[in-house]
């Protein structure tokens, strides 16, 4: 169980926070928070939400991390925030362009910071847990200008290999346009996936009952007409 201290903090507080039996949070304010470990550790952390989601960014910990430095960094998270940039998602797109810049992966989250404040959350949600589960095991790792249309068709038939048909046309429709924004952007060339145009299985498509005999269309039509009940039923 938590244990919170509400107030503008000091130096003179932060240096002085003692650890306690519980972990214990000393807030800031606009989010901001020192959480205080029972082992004594003391790490920064900014409360957020993005969307309809509750969120926490780690900010550092201290004392390798002032007060200043903190509050400076929460500045720049509520600026992104304000942009409609989620800050976690921003860092760890910048994060996986600094260790493998070019990488599929590198370019995917990229891409995903750019796009996804105009999605709606559940369907953000879909694209990045169908990315890191089923596509960045496979060729995250990649150089994205040099993945082949066999390359990506291995990944996706495994997806298939688990009977989850519908979930692998849909990540290579999730994969499509990270190629595209890699070409308009100068690091890759063409887009594999647009070549994989039918070597997935279909995906099953529900048939619904339909009347084809222009009789039965007329009885139809009469029955409409003479139904004697509510507005709202008939309509």
């Amino acid at each position: 169980m938590w244990r919170y201290q509400q107030m503008a903090l000091t130096d003179v507080a932060v240096r002085q926070a003692k650890a306690g039996k519980t972990p214990r949070r000393m807030s800031d304010g606009k989010g901001l928070f020192l959480e205080i470990r029972p082992n004594g550790a003391k790490y920064w952390r900014l409360a957020y939400r993005f969307g309809t989601k509750q969120k926490l960014l780690a900010l550092g910990v201290y004392p390798d991390v002032s007060l200043v430095k903190a509050r400076e960094k929460r500045e720049e998270a509520r600026k992104k925030l304000a942009d409609g940039i989620d800050p976690s998602e921003a860092r760890k797109a910048l994060k996986a362009a600094q260790s493998d810049e070019g990488s599929f992966e590198a370019l995917a989250r990229e891409w995903f910071a750019q796009k996804s404040p105009g999605w709606a959350e559940s369907h953000s949600s879909k694209v990045m847990t169908r990315l890191e589960q089923d596509i960045f095991p496979w060729i995250g790792s990649k150089p994205i200008n040099t993945i082949t249309a066999p390359e990506l068709l291995a990944a996706l038939r495994f997806i298939e290999s688990r009977g989850a048909v519908d979930t692998a046309n849909q990540a290579k429709q999730s994969c499509s346009p990270i190629f595209r924004y890699a070409i308009a952007t100068g690091r890759a060339e063409r887009d594999p996936a647009a070549d994989l145009r039918g070597a997935l299985k279909s995906t099953r498509k529900s048939h619904y009952p339909t009347i084809i005999e222009t009789g039965r269309i007329a009885e139809l039509m009469r029955a409409i007409e003479g139904y004697s009940g509510s507005l709202i039923v008939r309509t």
